[in-house]
């Protein structure tokens, strides 16, 4: 309909692009970020210039975290360290309140904290583990996201949560890990129309990444997860596992003026040579 339209592109709308990297000024809540992925995501933002919040259940990671982030961060910010689990509406409530109490505002949110372990139909203690695998990858989510609605209105923020290719890739016994990534997704594309246009929602689904999540999972062999990751990079079309940083990056992206256009999205770190 619009295809013979022409319009001029003025030069001032390029003169932003060099610093929209730049988010000095911003404040940053990620969860999960004593560790792994969020880790990853803390650090970078630091460097760019952001306040940052680091969460986890672990004080003694928080404060390492914490240390190393500042030391990238150019202005030596000091992060906001709060120890909470994700798992607990009155934690969620005060990772928050603290954040808000420190900061005054929130620009960004990053759902990242969640949980993996593989289990079949026929076990037991399906029902238990399914449970507390929504609880922690998804209604965590939604009710982190809730609270922090009234604040990311006031300052046009954004939404990231960090989902999975098992959110449309599924393996045998992984299906309650499954569910709860598909959740994310759909949850974010709904949200993403609610929330718009001042809010923006989007969602990053990593493919196999290189953190301890594997490492420590108590479900892992050892001679089992190195066959496993032998099939994962033989159909990885990069020929090799994505790192905390390469998701982090992502992250950056689609919260930045970048991607201002761009929510209700997933992206996906990475492609295998059979898809999906």
């Amino acid at each position: 309909l619009y295809s013979g339209v022409c319009y001029s592109i003025s030069n001032d709308v390029f003169k932003d692009v060099k610093s929209d990297h730049d988010f000095t000024g911003k404040v940053v809540l990620t969860t999960g970020s004593s560790s792994g992925i969020g880790e990853g995501i803390v650090k970078l933002f630091s460097r760019l210039g952001a306040n940052v919040v680091v969460t986890g259940r672990k004080a003694s990671e928080i404060s390492r975290v914490a240390k190393e982030a500042q030391q990238l961060s150019p202005k030596k910010l000091k992060p906001l360290e709060v120890v909470a689990d994700v798992g607990k509406s009155d934690d969620l409530k005060r990772l928050l309140n603290e954040t808000i109490k420190t900061y005054g505002k929130l620009d960004v949110l990053v759902n990242n904290a969640g949980i993996g372990q593989f289990i079949g139909i026929r076990d037991p203690n399906l029902m238990s583990v399914f449970d507390k695998t929504i609880h922690i990858n998804l209604r965590s989510f939604l009710e982190l996201i809730q609270l922090s609605v009234p604040y990311l209105d006031q300052t046009n923020g954004t939404i990231i949560s960090i989902s999975s290719i098992a959110a449309f890739k599924p393996s045998a016994l992984g299906l309650a890990y499954q569910a709860s990534k598909a959740g994310v997704d759909m949850m974010s594309r709904a949200l993403a129309l609610e929330l718009g246009p001042k809010i923006r929602v989007n969602v990053i689904n990593p493919g196999p990444v290189i953190t301890n999540f594997f490492n420590n999972n108590p479900m892992a062999d050892p001679k089992a997860a190195e066959k496993v990751f032998s099939n994962m990079m033989s159909k990885i079309t990069m020929k090799r596992l994505g790192s905390a940083l390469d998701i982090a990056k992502g992250v950056v992206y689609l919260a930045s003026p970048d991607a201002a256009f761009i929510t209700g999205a997933n992206l996906s770190t990475l492609i295998f040579t059979s898809y999906p």
